[in-house]
Protein backbone atom coordinates (compact mmCIF):
# COMPACT_ATOMS: atom_id res chain seq x y z
CA UNK A 1 0.00 0.00 0.00
CA UNK A 2 3.04 2.26 0.34
CA UNK A 3 2.00 3.38 -3.60
CA UNK A 4 -0.82 4.95 -2.38
CA UNK A 5 1.01 7.58 -0.65
CA UNK A 6 2.54 8.82 -4.29
CA UNK A 7 0.00 11.73 -4.66
CA UNK A 8 0.11 14.64 -2.51
CA UNK A 9 -2.98 16.20 -0.96
CA UNK A 10 -1.12 19.30 -1.40
CA UNK A 11 -1.24 19.48 -4.71
CA UNK A 12 -4.76 19.08 -5.30
CA UNK A 13 -7.00 19.84 -2.18
CA UNK A 14 -7.01 23.86 -2.78
CA UNK A 15 -8.27 23.00 -7.25
CA UNK A 16 -10.69 20.60 -5.67
CA UNK A 17 -12.11 23.21 -2.87
CA UNK A 18 -12.33 26.10 -5.29
CA UNK A 19 -14.58 23.91 -7.93
CA UNK A 20 -16.47 22.40 -5.10
CA UNK A 21 -17.29 26.09 -3.60
CA UNK A 22 -17.87 27.72 -6.86
CA UNK A 23 -20.37 25.02 -7.31
CA UNK A 24 -22.19 25.62 -4.11
CA UNK A 25 -22.13 29.14 -3.31
CA UNK A 26 -22.03 30.16 -6.89
CA UNK A 27 -18.31 31.96 -5.92
CA UNK A 28 -16.43 33.89 -8.35
CA UNK A 29 -14.11 35.52 -6.45
CA UNK A 30 -12.62 32.30 -4.61
CA UNK A 31 -8.93 33.74 -2.57
CA UNK A 32 -6.42 31.38 -1.46
CA UNK A 33 -3.70 30.89 0.43
CA UNK A 34 -1.20 29.23 2.96
CA UNK A 35 -0.05 28.87 6.49
CA UNK A 36 -2.64 31.56 8.01
CA UNK A 37 -2.24 32.42 11.47
CA UNK A 38 -5.08 33.32 14.10
CA UNK A 39 -4.58 36.02 16.78
CA UNK A 40 -4.30 33.50 19.36
CA UNK A 41 -1.42 32.00 17.41
CA UNK A 42 -2.99 28.80 16.13
CA UNK A 43 -2.33 27.96 12.38
CA UNK A 44 -4.07 26.61 9.40
CA UNK A 45 -2.56 24.72 6.20
CA UNK A 46 -4.50 26.36 3.94
CA UNK A 47 -7.42 29.14 3.70
CA UNK A 48 -10.02 30.03 1.50
CA UNK A 49 -12.40 33.25 1.54
CA UNK A 50 -15.20 34.66 -0.67
CA UNK A 51 -18.07 36.35 -0.33
CA UNK A 52 -21.50 34.73 -1.10
CA UNK A 53 -24.31 36.27 -3.15
CA UNK A 54 -25.61 38.15 0.28
CA UNK A 55 -22.38 39.33 1.21
CA UNK A 56 -21.90 37.54 4.09
CA UNK A 57 -18.29 36.23 3.89
CA UNK A 58 -17.62 32.66 3.87
CA UNK A 59 -13.83 31.48 5.64
CA UNK A 60 -13.08 28.12 5.38
CA UNK A 61 -9.58 26.22 6.39
CA UNK A 62 -7.92 23.01 5.18
CA UNK A 63 -5.75 20.54 7.75
CA UNK A 64 -3.27 18.82 5.30
CA UNK A 65 -0.16 18.95 8.19
CA UNK A 66 -1.54 16.16 10.29
CA UNK A 67 -1.94 13.99 7.12
CA UNK A 68 1.38 12.20 7.59
CA UNK A 69 0.17 11.16 11.05
CA UNK A 70 -3.67 10.22 10.15
CA UNK A 71 -2.69 7.93 6.88
CA UNK A 72 0.21 6.30 8.87
CA UNK A 73 -2.64 5.05 11.85
CA UNK A 74 -5.16 4.51 9.00
CA UNK A 75 -3.22 2.60 6.82
CA UNK A 76 -1.72 0.06 9.84
CA UNK A 77 -4.55 -0.36 10.94
CA UNK A 78 -5.75 -1.86 7.21
CA UNK A 79 -2.68 -3.78 6.63
CA UNK A 80 -2.83 -5.17 10.89
CA UNK A 81 -5.86 -4.23 12.74
CA UNK A 82 -4.43 -3.99 16.38
CA UNK A 83 -1.54 -5.90 15.49
CA UNK A 84 -0.19 -9.60 16.69
CA UNK A 85 1.24 -8.46 19.40
CA UNK A 86 -1.80 -8.90 21.93
CA UNK A 87 -1.82 -12.20 21.03
CA UNK A 88 1.32 -12.80 22.90
CA UNK A 89 -0.55 -11.38 26.52
CA UNK A 90 -2.63 -14.12 26.83
CA UNK A 91 0.29 -16.38 26.31
CA UNK A 92 2.00 -14.83 29.17
CA UNK A 93 -0.19 -14.74 31.28
CA UNK A 94 -1.75 -18.15 30.96
CA UNK A 95 2.80 -18.99 31.54
CA UNK A 96 2.88 -16.94 34.71
CA UNK A 97 -0.78 -18.54 36.02
CA UNK A 98 0.98 -22.04 34.84
CA UNK A 99 3.94 -21.16 37.00
CA UNK A 100 2.47 -19.47 40.15
CA UNK A 101 0.09 -22.75 40.42
CA UNK A 102 2.80 -25.19 39.69
CA UNK A 103 5.50 -23.45 42.48
CA UNK A 104 2.72 -23.75 44.71
CA UNK A 105 1.43 -26.77 44.25
CA UNK A 106 -1.70 -26.27 43.50
CA UNK A 107 -2.90 -27.76 40.88
CA UNK A 108 -6.15 -26.13 39.96
CA UNK A 109 -4.23 -22.35 39.49
CA UNK A 110 -2.25 -24.19 37.40
CA UNK A 111 -4.67 -25.49 35.32
CA UNK A 112 -7.80 -23.96 35.58
CA UNK A 113 -6.63 -20.35 35.71
CA UNK A 114 -4.13 -19.95 32.63
CA UNK A 115 -7.92 -20.87 30.72
CA UNK A 116 -9.47 -17.78 32.66
CA UNK A 117 -6.80 -15.36 32.59
CA UNK A 118 -5.63 -15.76 29.06
CA UNK A 119 -8.91 -14.92 26.95
CA UNK A 120 -9.15 -12.21 29.87
CA UNK A 121 -5.87 -10.31 28.98
CA UNK A 122 -6.26 -10.32 25.36
CA UNK A 123 -9.84 -8.94 25.43
CA UNK A 124 -8.16 -6.73 28.31
CA UNK A 125 -5.54 -5.54 26.17
CA UNK A 126 -7.41 -5.09 22.86
CA UNK A 127 -9.68 -3.14 24.53
CA UNK A 128 -7.05 -0.91 25.87
CA UNK A 129 -5.11 -0.84 22.49
CA UNK A 130 -8.28 -0.16 20.95
CA UNK A 131 -8.79 3.07 23.54
CA UNK A 132 -5.40 4.64 22.94
CA UNK A 133 -5.75 4.48 19.04
CA UNK A 134 -9.15 6.22 19.57
CA UNK A 135 -7.57 8.88 21.98
CA UNK A 136 -4.90 9.74 19.17
CA UNK A 137 -7.43 9.89 16.60
CA UNK A 138 -9.31 12.54 18.68
CA UNK A 139 -6.83 14.63 19.71
CA UNK A 140 -5.52 15.28 15.98
CA UNK A 141 -9.32 15.81 14.59
CA UNK A 142 -9.56 18.56 17.99
CA UNK A 143 -5.94 19.92 16.92
CA UNK A 144 -7.57 20.79 13.66
CA UNK A 145 -10.73 22.43 15.33
CA UNK A 146 -8.63 25.34 16.27
CA UNK A 147 -8.81 27.25 13.38
CA UNK A 148 -11.67 29.08 13.34
CA UNK A 149 -13.43 28.75 9.98
CA UNK A 150 -17.02 28.42 8.81
CA UNK A 151 -16.32 25.02 7.32
CA UNK A 152 -13.47 22.93 8.01
CA UNK A 153 -11.80 20.49 6.14
CA UNK A 154 -9.40 17.54 6.70
CA UNK A 155 -6.96 16.53 3.73
CA UNK A 156 -5.09 13.02 3.26
CA UNK A 157 -2.91 11.78 1.33
CA UNK A 158 -4.69 8.04 1.02
CA UNK A 159 -6.63 6.37 -1.44
CA UNK A 160 -10.44 6.15 -0.29
CA UNK A 161 -10.01 2.05 -0.64
CA UNK A 162 -7.97 2.14 2.87
CA UNK A 163 -11.71 3.22 3.93
CA UNK A 164 -13.51 0.08 3.24
CA UNK A 165 -13.37 -2.30 6.24
CA UNK A 166 -11.39 -0.22 8.47
CA UNK A 167 -12.80 0.72 11.90
CA UNK A 168 -10.41 3.25 12.45
CA UNK A 169 -11.38 4.73 9.17
CA UNK A 170 -15.00 4.65 10.49
CA UNK A 171 -14.31 6.38 13.43
CA UNK A 172 -12.36 9.21 11.69
CA UNK A 173 -15.66 9.57 9.64
CA UNK A 174 -17.65 9.38 12.50
CA UNK A 175 -15.21 12.32 14.33
CA UNK A 176 -15.60 14.44 11.23
CA UNK A 177 -19.52 14.25 10.64
CA UNK A 178 -19.83 14.74 14.54
CA UNK A 179 -17.62 17.78 14.43
CA UNK A 180 -18.76 18.95 11.09
CA UNK A 181 -15.39 18.31 9.59
CA UNK A 182 -15.13 17.56 5.70
CA UNK A 183 -12.68 14.99 4.41
CA UNK A 184 -11.16 14.75 1.01
CA UNK A 185 -8.46 11.92 0.04
CA UNK A 186 -6.60 11.61 -2.49
CA UNK A 187 -4.66 8.23 -4.10
CA UNK A 188 -2.03 7.43 -6.48
CA UNK A 189 -4.05 7.74 -9.44
CA UNK A 190 -4.42 11.59 -8.65
CA UNK A 191 -8.72 11.19 -7.31
CA UNK A 192 -10.15 13.40 -5.14
CA UNK A 193 -12.64 11.47 -3.52
CA UNK A 194 -15.19 13.60 -1.02
CA UNK A 195 -15.40 11.69 1.66
CA UNK A 196 -17.62 13.76 4.13
CA UNK A 197 -18.59 17.43 3.33
CA UNK A 198 -18.87 19.72 6.45
CA UNK A 199 -21.26 21.39 7.89
CA UNK A 200 -21.64 25.56 8.03
CA UNK A 201 -21.00 26.90 11.34
CA UNK A 202 -22.17 30.78 11.52
CA UNK A 203 -20.16 32.99 13.29
CA UNK A 204 -20.66 34.69 16.21
CA UNK A 205 -19.00 38.39 15.07
CA UNK A 206 -18.77 39.78 11.83
CA UNK A 207 -17.06 36.59 9.85
CA UNK A 208 -14.41 34.91 10.69
CA UNK A 209 -11.76 36.89 9.17
CA UNK A 210 -11.43 38.81 12.53
CA UNK A 211 -9.88 35.60 13.99
CA UNK A 212 -7.02 35.82 11.40
CA UNK A 213 -3.75 38.29 11.42
CA UNK A 214 -3.63 38.67 7.41
CA UNK A 215 -7.65 39.80 7.78
CA UNK A 216 -7.24 43.24 6.74
CA UNK A 217 -5.26 41.86 4.01
CA UNK A 218 -7.66 39.40 2.75
CA UNK A 219 -10.31 41.68 3.55
CA UNK A 220 -8.83 44.75 1.23
CA UNK A 221 -9.02 41.96 -1.82
CA UNK A 222 -12.18 40.67 -1.11
CA UNK A 223 -13.87 44.18 -1.58
CA UNK A 224 -11.48 44.84 -4.69
CA UNK A 225 -12.32 41.64 -6.36
CA UNK A 226 -8.98 40.78 -6.62
CA UNK A 227 -8.10 37.19 -7.16
CA UNK A 228 -5.51 36.28 -4.50
CA UNK A 229 -3.70 33.46 -4.18
CA UNK A 230 -0.48 32.98 -1.56
CA UNK A 231 1.79 30.29 -2.21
Amino acid sequence: MANQQESKIEDFAFDFLKNYYTQQYTAKNILVSQDEKTKRGHATDGMLAFKRPDNEVVVATVSMQQSAALTKMLMNHKSNGFGKLRFLTPLVLAAICFLIGRSAGNVLVMLIAPVIAAPLGFILHTFLLKKYRLRQLTALVDSIKQAPANEQWIGLSISSLVFRNNMLANVLQDLCRDNGIGLITVGKRCKVVLMQRPSHKPCRRADYLTYYTSEATIRRALNEDHILRVA
